[in-house]
């Protein structure tokens, strides 16, 4: 734990502006979790009952309340508005699809979301999971402006299905490399495409590299359960160190800085230093111990849970 730590202690430049960024990842909980339950609820409590329906609003409000930092941190260095509602819709499908398509089990999964994604046209779905996706992605659909967002999701799409090669042990490690750059800097630009559609190159450029180390900060979290599953990462494989991804985050500042400006780039610089500080104290700690009950703050820092849990290698 104390080299984990040192790295988060090699991060401290990007801490100028934590006060803000931790006054606003407090302040837009509340509002989220009212987002949350007038867009995402009632799509959720048509298609479940019962305790499946509880514990299915449990474990998107999480995810999708993490995913809320980020991405109104985006907004504010972007200077562009976040509607919070389909923030909440974005956040429940990144949970409900990557639990889809790791641990769905069904060979033609990956052909039902393409068709899903491509046209939203899908044969009808055949259990509750895919029928909440296709609701919730039918409305992203209805609200999101621009098309970058579609467009990075696609593409996103095809890296999910390339990622099934990380269950191989044979698989090399550029391979492992490419897939954690596309599952990551895209799925950055997919969800920060939703409040800033006109993105220009460079900015792209700059949340993709945002977004791998985003995903490299996720492999970390949860490398323990990879393992597990058979998944292989760069991280648990110990081809990527956590100092090497707090190398990332610091290099990203100058990065962002000529983006959107120093003053605006510094409150999403010390977000990804808050992101590394908490997977760093989870994965060391007890998740547990984060919860504070059911306050909005309390629920922010818990996260998600699976959506659908996951099978286990044997």
């Amino acid at each position: 734990m104390i080299r984990d730590l040192l790295t988060v202690l090699r991060c401290a430049r990007l801490a100028i502006a934590l006060p803000i960024a931790l006054k606003d990842a407090v302040a837009c909980a509340p509002d989220a979790v009212r987002d949350f339950e007038r867009a995402v609820e009632p799509i959720v409590r048509g298609t479940f009952s019962g305790p499946e329906r509880e514990a299915m609003i449990a474990s998107l409000r999480g995810t999708a309340l993490s995913f809320n930092v980020g991405i109104h941190a985006y907004a504010r260095m972007a200077g562009r508005p976040c509607d919070g509602e389909l923030v909440m819709l974005a956040g429940s499908v990144a949970r409900l699809y990557d639990d889809l398509i790791d641990n769905d089990g069904d060979p033609e999964i990956d052909s039902w979301v393409t068709s899903l994604f491509k046209a939203g046209e899908h044969a009808v779905p055949r259990d509750h999971y895919r029928r909440l996706l296709a609701a919730l992605y039918a409305e992203i659909h209805r609200r999101a402006p621009g098309e970058l967002w579609h467009t990075a999701l696609l593409e996103l799409h095809d890296y999910q299905m390339l990622s099934r090669t990380q269950r191989d042990p044979a698989t090399p490690p550029a391979q492992l490399g490419k897939i954690t750059r596309g599952k990551g800097g895209l799925a950055g630009v997919v969800l920060f495409g939703l409040v800033h559609p006109d993105m220009s190159v460079v900015q792209r450029e700059a949340v993709m590299e945002a977004g791998e180390a985003l995903q490299l900060l996720d492999d970390y979290l949860d490398q323990d359960a990879d393992l597990c599953d058979g998944i292989g990462t760069p991280l648990n494989r110990g081809e990527v160190s956590l100092a090497e991804v707090g190398a990332r985050l610091r290099a990203l500042r100058p990065r962002l800085a000529a983006c959107y400006g120093a003053a605006a780039a510094r409150p999403f610089t010390a977000t990804l230093l808050l992101v590394l500080l908490a997977d760093v104290l989870k994965h060391h700690g007890n998740r547990r111990a984060t919860r504070k009950g059911n306050t909005s703050l309390g629920l922010l820092l818990a996260g998600g849970t699976h959506a659908i849990p996951p099978k286990r290698a044997s």
